[in-house]
């Protein structure tokens, strides 16, 4: 069953202190295409990402965002009170020293000092932990995401479907204008002879020569392989595994090169109103063929 290479896929997971948010986009590309937006505590973790990505999904324009947001009430920085305390009085000192007014806001400059402020470093355990955090949120979006991807697959399967049967059914259709344009052609090139050469031609050579004509106009061969490249193309559309956007490419291509020989060889407007239709419907395969997987 085909695949589309369009969704969208979000999870989170999360313990008592974090919560790993994930989102997964995708559009069409001949290519994986990843772009990844990681936190910086997660930037290590970019290769993995990209890999788990990659083997997921296979092929597309793909964006991953990943966010992290703390839980626990606890602040992330720690302060020094002993060394703002010296801080404070060395200003002090300072002051009265020099004669120089103290600060507006004295607390900002002194936690601006070197060592007031400290980050909490976050240990190995707790990092290894967010990491675990963010893949399984990545698998949990990865696998919405595939499910969005069926469910557009099977849209698509469907405008294919109806197209490649239309193209069929057109096909059939051609029978009976190609025996009148033989007459039509034979007819013509008749009435051409008598208008143009006054004295007598020999028929036997006319009738080798109108048979030679009516081969070079001969669209058997055109309309077999345009079968069985509809046939081709169902079959390959039914193939279990995804990952057949490329080759329904290439069999549309093929499609497309018979119904334009088909047309040139018409040589009749029954014919080539049948051909402009098939056209129609070939181009609608074209369009739609770029999304799959």
């Amino acid at each position: 069953m085909i695949h589309s290479m369009t969704g969208f896929g979000k999870a989170e997971a999360k313990s008592e202190s974090q919560k790993v948010t994930v989102e997964i986009r995708s559009l069409n590309s001949k290519q994986a295409d990843i772009s990844l937006r990681l936190p910086f505590d997660l930037r290590s973790e970019e290769i993995e990402v990209r890999k788990m990505v990659a083997q997921s999904l296979l092929r597309g324009k793909i964006d991953v965002f990943v966010s992290v947001e703390q839980l626990k009430e606890e602040p992330n920085v720690s302060f020094d009170a002993v060394l703002a305390k010296e801080y404070w009085q060395k200003l002090q000192d300072f002051a009265a020293e020099t004669g120089i007014p103290m600060l507006d806001n004295p607390m900002k400059t002194i936690l601006g000092f070197n060592g007031v402020q400290k980050s909490h470093e976050e240990s190995e355990e707790e990092i290894e932990a967010l990491k675990n955090l963010m893949t399984k949120a990545l698998g949990d979006a990865l696998d919405h995401l595939r499910e969005f991807r069926v469910q557009e697959g099977l849209s698509l399967y469907r405008v294919f479907e109806e197209n490649n049967r239309a193209i069929g059914e057109l096909l059939s259709q051609t029978k009976p204008f190609e025996d009148e344009r033989i007459t039509e052609i034979k007819q013509r090139l008749e009435d051409n002879l008598k208008k143009y050469i006054d004295h007598e031609y020999d028929p036997g050579r006319l009738e080798q020569e109108m048979i030679f004509y009516i081969e070079k106009l001969d669209v058997n061969e055109e309309k077999n392989r345009l079968k069985n490249h509809l046939k081709y193309f169902q079959e390959t559309m039914d193939l279990p595994e995804p990952g057949q956007g490329r080759k329904l490419g290439f069999i549309a291509q093929e499609m497309g090169r018979e119904i334009n020989t088909l047309g040139s060889k018409s040589n009749h407007a029954g014919l080539q109103k049948i051909v402009v239709k098939m056209k129609d419907h070939l181009e609608q395969i074209k369009e739609q063929v770029l999304n799959v997987l």
